[in-house]
This record gives structure tokens, C-alpha cells and sequence, in this order.
């Protein structure tokens, strides 16, 4: 046998596990690909959930907010709310009157709005403060207006 034939057999004999060895390292690498991608799907559809459930809870907090504040400024086109002191009775100087309305229109359905309205007086001036505190799952969101009547 020659030399040259020789250290060609040595060389395959030590190149012969390289092919399983790059197979498995290759292997290895897609499985810690694939766990990374779906890992960051996971998160995103979290946070798209989260989401929905933020900008749910923010608009059922303004509509309680805004139902609150037709009690203490009843429109001109409802004639059944223009009683003679309808504001003050909605909300009255120094308590808090708390209303809780459940939404279950389309969108804002399952979604809770505990809403109060307190007032004071100050230099002969009504100010009222509504507060609407709305949930929509685990997520909560605050909408305070505060006007003078």
C-alpha cells in the first residue's frame, strides 16, 4: 500500500462522525429557533389580548362618565329630566353618589363601570367631579372629568 493511500484512510477514518455531529448541532439549533418564535407568539398574543381589553375598559369608562354626566346636566331635548334641581340631586354637595352600569352592547359587552359623582362648593361655585372606574376582564381604567354647574 502506498503512503499517500494510507493517510487517505486515516483522514476518512477520522472524518467519519463529522456528518452526526454537524446533523445534531443543526438540529439543536432549529429546536432553539422554534422555541424562540413561538415563545415571542405567545407574548404577542398576550399583549394584543391585554390590549383590547385596555382600549375596552378605557371606552366603557368614558361612556359611564358620559351617562353620569347626562344625570347632572340632563339635555334640553329630554324633558323628563328637567326637574327643578335635577343636578343638584344627581350630584349632591358633599356626598358621593356611586352608580354602576354593565355594558352589554356589542364591544363593551362584560364590561363593568362603577362611576361616582361628588360636588362642592367653593366661592358660591358648584364643582363636580365624576369619576368612572371601568373593568373589561382583569384590566381596570380610570376617567375623571371634573366641571363646574
Amino acid at each position: 500500500m502506498s503512503m499517500s493511500r494510507i493517510i487517505k484512510t486515516q483522514l476518512d477514518r477520522r472524518q467519519h462522525g463529522v456528518g452526526l455531529m454537524a446533523a445534531i448541532f443543526v438540529i439543536t439549533l432549529m429546536a432553539a429557533i422554534s422555541a424562540a418564535v413561538f415563545n415571542l407568539v405567545s407574548q404577542n398574543a398576550q399583549t394584543y389580548s391585554e390590549e383590547i381589553n385596555l382600549t375596552r375598559s378605557f371606552y366603557a369608562a368614558e361612556s359611564g362618565a358620559g351617562l353620569m354626566m347626562n344625570k347632572v346636566f340632563p339635555p334640553e331635548s329630554y324633558p323628563a329630566y328637567t326637574t327643578p334641581n335635577t343636578s343638584l340631586a344627581s350630584c349632591p354637595i358633599g356626598a358621593g353618589v356611586t352608580q354602576t352600569f354593565t355594558f352589554i352592547v356589542t364591544g363593551l359587552n362584560q364590561c363593568v363601570a362603577v362611576v361616582s359623582c361628588a360636588a362642592i362648593e367653593n366661592s358660591g361655585s358648584h364643582y363636580a367631579t365624576i369619576r368612572s372606574v371601568a373593568s373589561c376582564g382583569d384590566v381596570t381604567r380610570t376617567v375623571q372629568v371634573r366641571t363646574v354647574f
